[in-house]
């Protein structure tokens, strides 16, 4: 018993996804080492997936600076108005980004309903529109501001502002991931739970929710690298049932091992 609570991060992964029969090993890994591992998870996702979205972006367009003088149009902004010479349409990660100056405000027919995250700039208003659970649509009217003036060369001075802003994102990101996965967790645990009382009325909530975090680390990987990846799939209600019907098996088996050798 020692020894498995001396698991390493490195064994406990390939326990988590590889060894379904070996989690009851699990049971016996420390608190403190089982939120260790949950915080590395949930950071290597990030990273799979803000992550990788932003550096890949900063490499296709060899970095920001040449981005901002050589890649994106010719724009100002000067007493609340945006002028752009031509409209921008491109993609950062699933963020899409549009920018059409023909248009004075922004309406529901011009956001792409499949898009996750929409920002839209036209001559006097950016929308920002997050489609997550529900659609939710930000305007901000250029007009607020009216003695800024903005262009190329004002975005190059604020690439340190941008990094940082970037770092923030990821940070924030990294928050958002977590609540998601223990939520799931949560949910998967109480089911599993609810149907093994029946079967084993001593049976701990805690201990479910505690093997969740591992059985969830597999699909979470595949989920995060197949949407990085641009497979709108792992976006489908159908690979969200593959996703929990999985990790409820998964969970299942710790406490079915048990079972199985007392019955024998």
């Amino acid at each position: 018993m020692e020894r498995t609570k001396k698991l390493s991060l490195w064994e406990q992964l390939k326990i988590a996804c590889l060894k379904p029969k070996e989690y009851v090993k699990l049971l016996e890994v420390g608190k403190g080492k089982v939120i260790c591992f949950f915080l590395i998870i949930t950071f290597v996702l990030t990273f799979l997936g803000y992550g990788v979205d932003m550096l890949g972006f900063n490499a296709s367009v060899g970095g920001l600076k040449n981005f901002f003088l050589n890649r994106l149009p010719a724009f100002e902004l000067r007493d609340g108005q945006l002028q752009v010479e031509t409209p921008l349409d491109f993609y950062i990660g699933t963020v899409h980004i549009v920018a059409d100056t023909s248009k004075d405000t922004v309406s529901k027919k011009d956001l792409k309903k499949n898009d996750v995250q929409e920002i839209f700039f036209v001559k006097k208003e950016v929308a920002v529109k997050n489609n997550v659970g529900q659609t939710v649509l930000y305007k901000v009217p250029f007009s607020l501001e009216k003695g800024i003036v903005l262009n190329n060369a004002g975005l190059v001075k604020m690439i340190p502002l941008f990094h940082m802003m970037a770092l923030i994102v990821f940070f924030a990101e990294w928050v958002a991931v977590s609540v998601v996965y223990l939520v799931f967790c949560g949910f998967i645990s109480i089911f599993l739970f609810v149907n093994m009382k029946i079967q084993d009325p001593s049976i701990r909530l805690r201990k479910i929710f505690k093997l969740s975090i591992y059985a969830r680390v597999i699909f979470e990987l595949i989920e995060t690298i197949g949407k990085t990846a641009g497979y709108s799939f792992f976006s489908s209600l159908i690979w969200l049932l593959i996703s929990y019907l999985g990790s409820y098996q998964l969970l299942g088996m710790a406490f079915q091992k048990p079972k199985e050798k007392k019955e024998s």
